[in-house]
């Protein structure tokens, strides 16, 4: 049973995030090329609702098919399309965020191009080269995305579980978690993620080369054959590609349908009940206490999201470290795998003092989020205008008090924003993340993610409306008003002109 769940596990997430590469790289031909990105996504509003399905809540996403998969239970066809199509919104989103993010490969289609034509039958590495050259430079930022959509597809885990795939189709995730939560033994659930731990390793550790290879080793060539291939000079075939009228609008219908299917329809089908849901709140007088909850978890995941965003940091200042690597895998094997390892790894004698207490459930948290704050600290360290930065720090020695505020003004808006925008996104990720706080939590803690799945389960639909739209909107509140509070702090608004 085990070998047909991995087997068709495998076989979707293969099969979603191919069909998510075409599309994630003609979306991101309309951003132009690396050194422009930036600036077409600000002017083109509609790249960025590419992304919105990578930051839905699966809560909200799941609860609202649930019931559209119930009347699809007998048609195993039907509920994989429905599945797969969720998938693909969100693969699509992380593909196209990652081939946003790496940078442009330093060799060009042309450079291959050159090197074809120094193909001779005296060379016996030419074939050797010329796959390095095609997986190191324009193919890497699509393989790396490739592998980051399967992995995805892979771990995922809460939409599957809202849908109820448990039977045909399958899920491995939601196969192991039933299997554990049925009475197995952890060890035995622990020799089930095994398996799936290899094939994890199996496509993390071509990626991890692939990131750590291709943008700080050259492709080694015969003597002298370096000049004539005219080798890292030009942009990868991704950033030199047109981008035709018909394509342009292909790529936009498809955004507006993953938008439509991710975010609109969630949220306009659950408006009705959200007034109701307010009204059994405060007529049950437990509005104050889910707050209270709500501000608890927030707290929880703001610290966890501090803590990984810092680590984070000294983790990009020695990426060249095989650290980095050790670090990141727990978090990049999924918060199943990682919260059973965790589970077993608190149960030994050394550490069955601390079982019961917040220890796990923090860990678990930081270790997951890890590969997520590495990966925003290299999009900042990458984005960021350091020179730009370091000369508004010179500022701040001048004796103008104007200039001393212009400094913090400029400081606060290159450097300080981003870095609150981080942590923002860390909590977000951290706060509806259900499996590591269900499994490891203290008896004493509940947050309210793991409320709001008991409020659907027993069928309330209106208090689990008005829930989540209070856990969407108080996060958003509280660093909204921090960042204005931090900017009053570091930009005073009383300096006077000299």
């Amino acid at each position: 049973m085990l070998q047909l769940v991995l087997t068709w596990t495998i076989s979707r997430a293969l099969i979603v995030s191919s069909l998510a590469v075409p599309i994630s790289l003609m979306v991101c031909r309309m951003a132009g090329t690396r050194s422009t990105r930036i600036r077409t996504l600000r002017r083109h509003p509609v790249l960025l609702a590419a992304l919105v399905p990578l930051f839905m809540p699966d809560l909200l996403t799941g609860f609202t098919y649930r019931l559209t998969s119930a009347r699809l239970i007998h048609s195993v066809v039907a509920t994989e399309l429905l599945y797969g199509g969720l998938l693909l919104c969100r693969v699509t989103a992380l593909q196209l965020a990652v081939l946003l993010i790496l940078p442009s490969s330093a060799i060009s289609r042309q450079s291959i191009h050159s090197w074809k034509l120094l193909r001779t039958s005296g060379r016996p590495n030419w074939y050797r080269t010329w796959l390095r050259m095609l997986v190191l430079g324009p193919y890497r930022s699509v393989l790396v995305a490739w592998i980051g959509g399967m992995l995805l597809c892979f771990q995922e885990f809460e939409t599957a579980a809202l849908l109820q795939i448990d039977r045909h189709p399958v899920v491995w995730a939601v196969w192991l978690f039933d299997a554990h939560a049925a009475g197995e033994p952890l060890s035995v659930s622990l020799s089930f993620a095994a398996r799936s731990l290899l094939f994890q390793l199996a496509l993390l550790l071509p990626a991890i080369l692939l990131l750590r290879v291709g943008g700080r080793r050259q492709v080694s060539l015969p003597p002298g054959a370096a000049a004539d291939a005219g080798l890292f000079a030009g942009r990868p075939a991704l950033d030199s590609a047109s981008t035709g009228r018909g394509m342009v609008w292909a790529v936009r219908w498809l955004i507006l349908c993953s938008l439509v299917v991710t975010f609109v329809w969630p949220v306009a089908s659950n408006l009705t009940a959200l007034a109701g849901g307010f009204r059994t709140l405060v007529a049950q007088g437990g509005l104050v206490a889910r707050i209270r909850q709500i501000g608890f978890s927030l707290l929880d995941c703001m610290l966890v999201a501090g803590a990984a965003l810092a680590i984070g940091r000294w983790l990009w200042r020695r990426s060249d470290s095989f650290l980095t690597v050790a670090v990141l895998l727990p978090g990049l094997c999924g918060s199943l795998v990682l919260s059973l390892i965790l589970l077993a790894a608190f149960q030994l004698p050394v550490l069955n003092r601390v079982y019961d207490s917040w220890l796990p459930m923090l860990l678990g948290q930081t270790l997951w989020l890890l590969p997520r704050a590495f990966l925003l600290v290299a999009v900042l360290s990458v984005l960021t205008p350091q020179t730009s930065i370091h000369g508004a720090i010179l500022l701040r020695a001048t004796g103008s008090r104007l200039l001393v505020a212009t400094a913090r003004q400029l400081v606060f808006r290159l450097r300080n924003v981003r870095w609150l925008l981080a942590v923002g996104i860390l909590t977000h990720w951290c706060f509806w993340d259900v499996t590591i706080v269900s499994v490891l939590r203290p008896v004493r803690f509940e947050p309210i993610v793991t409320r709001l799945y008991n409020e659907m389960h027993f069928g309330r639909t209106e208090t689990l409306v008005a829930l989540t739209c209070l856990s969407l909107l108080i996060p958003l509140t509280v660093f909204v008003v921090t960042g204005m509070i931090w900017k009053v702090v570091a930009v005073p608004g009383n300096v006077r002109h000299d």
